[in-house]
């Protein structure tokens, strides 16, 4: 069942409706236009829109409310509409009223404590100045302690203290940014500055016509001096007010005002003279602490695991052929699983796993899971189970790491109408369901593997975990999805009255409603890659492919030269988000043919079809279309989807693959001849394992014994007469075996080589 909570902007086939009611039956809505029209959905119809495959209906969670509306006055509804300066604004203030609270809340339980116990009552923790004098030092030094550690640097030192300034509020600012968040419902975007836009205009109109004058001149092809300009409007308004009364003389604005006024102008009208720039956390104690979750979704558990299981980075077809000196060669590593889980079901929701360490990639991954159907992937994979558990959470607990409280995951999350549980560091037992798992995970999925880890030393006693690796990393990444899938969720739980993860959650959606997950645009706003381009007259081009519309040409004019920012759905390429100073926008691919089709479908039909070859640079679109289908069926298409082991693509990668692929390629209707077709087994190719930054074989660092090291020592210390010193010498280059990373070339052609 579909719940629509009240306030929700719905938005179907271009009509714009507000929620009334939802229940089992259906959802009430009311048209937002000059008919005002009462429309009922019922269940079916609910779910046949939100999952349309070209323009679904779209869900925005609290659109219509007070606050919100409140804050679209201001320009600020959401804090993604904003530049990252003025979103790195918010989450320092919002981190500095966090903390207070959070000091306030622990202020009042040791009062407490001691009026029991007859102590002393502790020093005060109040609104007043003297008690924020004395507790804005301690917040601003937290907060500049969590900046040292997001640049990857643990502690303050004499060099990275002068990097990162101690921002220390005002007693007065503070309790202003207390009694706003208070007054907004502790939403962070209520926190942006909007003094510029409130401000009354400084200057009279007399005296603002000789500063326009100024500003217009500095408009010039002549590229004039700016302090030139200022002593001329100087000048001239000195001589008006050797004409006016003593009570109505000029104030004469500074260059600085000058200058400032100037750069605000648009980019377009400069182009023309001169020169042609904590997210969403709540006060949880009062409002999650000892809450029953009876609501699928109701509160969801992230966190991330070093699995216990050493495993070899190399593909499974590629290991029978290697002779045994090079499989003695290839690195040995443990994985990493990223895990969100849904504590009223017990149902894992996103599983992601890397052989990378976690980051905020993985994060972003792991949360834009959550949010969707994942049966394609299960299906293809092998799972003879769906995996049909997702959706927008009420709640989502994280830990305290850093990439935790990265912008963008900060923002995405806010933007989704998620609230974000942060406890404090070193609180395992409050997200105790997603730790309880990890526990069972470990315990029951690794029983039948050679070189298992273990928990602990005293486990593990004198077992030589890496000479008994034997499994490939990317078959055990899938055999964990696939006993997460099959095995865990239709296991028996103890704690649910031996209830299964998933009839619980059939039953709990069936009973109280799922919110549904971000569609359409709105989810590449939210989840899409971040890249940065210079718009041409093509428009907006992503890995070879244009995107193109009158909005998108709307913003060129504007700033003809400037990076802007865009967003890209890894999972449908059929069209990207832009940010305007409206906010989003959606930009169509000029091929239709790319809606529903994934980065990796698109790079691994490119290289099929050689569209990037200049005597073969065009395709029939049904072979394209055909192509596609193929691939969405192949399970190394599935793998590379999951992301299992793989690396999470990121801007650079798409800048990559478009300085490889210039070519500009066509879609006829007839079919052109020497078409492959699309049939029997897809593998991917080195040439595409190249593009996705993948290694086929990854080699351990060689290791020297003590008695080469001494030899290579003294040989160089000593060097014979008549002969340069060791290091002076010409030594041989290292094979690709000594390094670590290095995989097996085996690339025929070079579209697609690293530069």
């Amino acid at each position: 069942m579909v719940r629509l909570p009240e306030h929700a902007k719905v938005t179907d086939l271009g009509i714009e409706y507000t929620v009334l009611s939802c229940d089992i039956n259906g959802a009430v809505l009311r048209r937002m236009d000059e008919t005002n029209a009462t429309v009922g959905f019922t269940q079916a119809e609910l779910k046949q829109c939100l999952g349309r495959p070209a323009n679904p209906m779209t869900v925005e969670f609290g659109f219509y409310s007070q606050k919100k509306a409140k804050l679209r006055l201001t320009g600020s509804a959401s804090l993604s509409s904003l530049r990252p300066a003025d979103q790195e604004d918010v989450i320092r203030k919002e981190f500095f009223v966090r903390k207070y609270l959070q000091l306030e809340a622990d202020y009042r339980e040791r009062r407490r404590r001691a009026r029991i116990d007859g102590l002393p009552a502790p020093p005060a923790v109040s609104t007043s100045r003297e008690a924020l004098l004395r507790l804005v030092p301690t917040i601003a030094q937290q907060w500049r302690d969590l900046q040292l550690r997001t640049q990857g640097r643990p502690t303050a030192t004499y060099r990275s203290r002068a990097k990162v300034a101690l921002f220390e509020p005002k007693p007065s600012t503070l309790k202003g940014w207390i009694k706003t968040m208070r007054e907004n419902d502790f939403d962070p975007v209520c926190l942006k500055n909007s003094y510029k836009r409130d401000r009354p205009e400084h200057f009279t109109p007399d005296e603002f016509h000789y500063l326009n004058e100024a500003i217009k001149e500095a408009c010039s092809t002549t590229r004039p001096n700016l302090a030139a300009i200022h002593m001329t409007m100087t000048e001239k308004m000195e001589a008006a007010n050797r004409l006016r009364g003593p009570d109505d003389q000029l104030r004469i604005p500074v260059e600085e005002t000058l200058r400032n006024r100037y750069n605000t102008l648009p980019d377009m009208w400069r182009e023309l003279g001169r020169d042609g720039k904590e997210s969403a956390r709540r006060d949880w104690q009062p409002e999650h602490a000892g809450i029953d979750v009876i609501r699928a979704l109701e509160r969801a558990e992230l966190d991330d695991h070093e699995i216990d299981l050493q495993t070899l980075l190399v593909k499974v077809g590629i290991w029978k052929t290697l002779p045994k000196a090079e499989q003695k060669k290839v690195r040995r590593t443990r994985l990493w699983i990223s895990a969100m889980i849904c504590v009223a079901t017990r149902c894992i929701i996103a599983l992601h796993v890397s052989a990378e360490p976690p980051s905020k990639k993985s994060a972003m991954t792991a949360l834009e899971m959550a949010t969707r159907d994942k049966t394609d992937i299960a299906r293809r994979l092998g799972c003879s189970s769906s995996w049909a558990q997702g959706g927008t959470m009420e709640t989502l607990a994280v830990d305290s790491a850093v990439y935790f409280a990265h912008r963008p995951f900060r923002v995405a999350v806010n933007d989704a109408g998620v609230d974000l549980f942060l406890p404090p560091a070193g609180e395992a037992s409050m997200r105790g369901f997603i730790e309880r798992w990890f526990l069972t995970f470990s315990t029951q999925m690794f029983n039948y593997f050679d070189g298992r880890t273990w928990g602990s030393s005293a486990e593990k006693g004198d077992y030589d975990a890496e000479s008994h690796a034997a499994a490939m990393a990317d078959q055990v990444a899938e055999c964990i999805i696939r006993w997460a899938v099959d095995g865990y969720h239709n296991a028996k739980h103890s704690e649910m009255n031996n209830a299964t993860p998933a009839n619980r959650w059939l039953e709990l959606a069936r009973d109280h409603g799922v919110q549904p997950g971000p569609t359409g645009a709105m989810r590449t706003h939210l989840f899409g890659t971040y890249v940065e381009r210079v718009i041409s007259k093509k428009g907006y081009r992503v890995a070879g492919l244009y995107f193109q519309s009158k909005q998108l040409q709307q913003i060129r004019r504007k700033s003809k030269k400037a990076q802007v920012i865009g967003r890209v759905n890894n999972h449908n390429l059929g069209a990207i988000s832009v940010l305007s100073e409206q906010g989003w926008i959606e930009v169509p691919c000029v091929f239709r043919e790319l809606e529903g089709v994934s980065i990796w479908q698109w790079l691994a039909a490119t290289e099929r079809l050689k569209l990037f070859n200049e005597d073969n640079a065009k395709a029939s679109r049904q072979t394209l279309l055909d192509t596609f289908s193929w691939l969405k069926e192949q399970a190394e298409m599935a793998r590379l989807e999951a992301g299992l082991v793989n690396p999470v693509l990121t801007d650079d990668d798409y800048q990559r693959f478009e300085r490889k692929m210039d070519r500009v390629f066509d879609l006829v209707d007839s079919p052109v001849k020497g078409e492959p077709r699309p049939e029997g087994e897809w593998k991917p190719s080195d040439e595409l394992f190249s593009a996705l930054r993948i290694s086929p074989v990854v080699y351990a660092k060689k290791k020297q014994s003590v008695k080469e090291v001494r030899e290579q020592e003294e040989t160089w210390g000593r060097p014979a007469v008549g002969k340069i010193s060791g290091p002076q010498m010409q030594r041989e280059p290292a094979s690709d075996a000594d390094k670590e990373g290095s995989p097996i070339r085996r690339i025929g052609n070079d579209i697609f080589d690293n530069d």
